[in-house]
């Protein structure tokens, strides 16, 4: 059978005067000023759109109170930090960080100086750390640092000057000077870490320093 070629010209001239193509729109100018009015519309409401979810996911992964990330961010890199342990053997040091004496604070002074005093603690924490390293409110008046490509002891040292930085700041809210001051637990990451093993650690050196703490507290009295 043979084929026979197909001659587009006489195709395209047969569509155009068909019945159907007779019953096609036409659009004249003001059709196609509209037209490029709504597709410009679109465009910003897809800008729009665009924004709202980049915002979103920032609110996401950030603290409501302070200018960290917040729990749910925190967990997420710290077990991107376990697989890169396990997998390239990456060096890291996750320190829980807990203000003391924050109770005290709220009762004398009502819990907006309290809130006032955890900014001000996430300010300081957020000014100490590099670009590479993760800082994160968990919650109340716990916080958390992942510090990477750092030993044991360079994050000890870290979480001491952390400390004393803290407990040496000058915390003015109006007229008044809030107590400041923290203990800072850590834990390395190990091979084959678990998340839940790694909070536990780093839960149980922070509440053995605010112990500490408070024993130097009553002490003093």
């Amino acid at each position: 059978m043979a084929i026979r070629p197909v001659n587009r010209e006489q195709s395209l001239r047969e569509v155009i005067s068909s019945p159907a193509a007779a019953q096609m729109p036409t659009f004249g100018a003001s059709d196609m000023a509209e037209l490029r009015q709504e597709i410009s519309g679109l465009r910003l409401e897809l800008r729009m759109l665009r924004i709202a979810n980049a915002e979103l996911e920032r609110v996401a992964v950030r603290d409501t109170l302070t200018p960290l990330h917040n729990r749910r961010y925190f967990l997420s890199a710290l077990n991107e930090r376990i697989v890169r342990r396990s997998r390239y053997g990456a060096h890291c040091a996750i320190l829980f960080v807990d203000i003391n004496g924050l109770k005290h604070i709220n009762d004398v002074h009502g819990h907006t100086a309290g809130d006032y005093a955890l900014i001000h603690a996430a300010q300081i924490l957020s000014a100490q750390i590099r670009t590479s390293d993760v800082a994160a409110r968990l919650g109340g008046d716990e916080f958390a640092l992942i510090l990477e490509e750092v030993t044991e002891r360079q994050a000890r040292t870290k979480a001491n000057d952390l400390e004393k930085l803290i407990g040496k700041s000058v915390c003015a809210y109006g007229e008044v000077v809030l107590p400041m001051s923290a203990a800072i637990g850590l834990t390395i990451l190990e091979e084959d870490d678990r998340e839940d093993a790694v909070i536990q650690r780093a839960d149980a050196d922070m509440y053995a320093r605010k112990r500490a703490w408070y024993d130097a507290q009553r002490s003093a009295k």
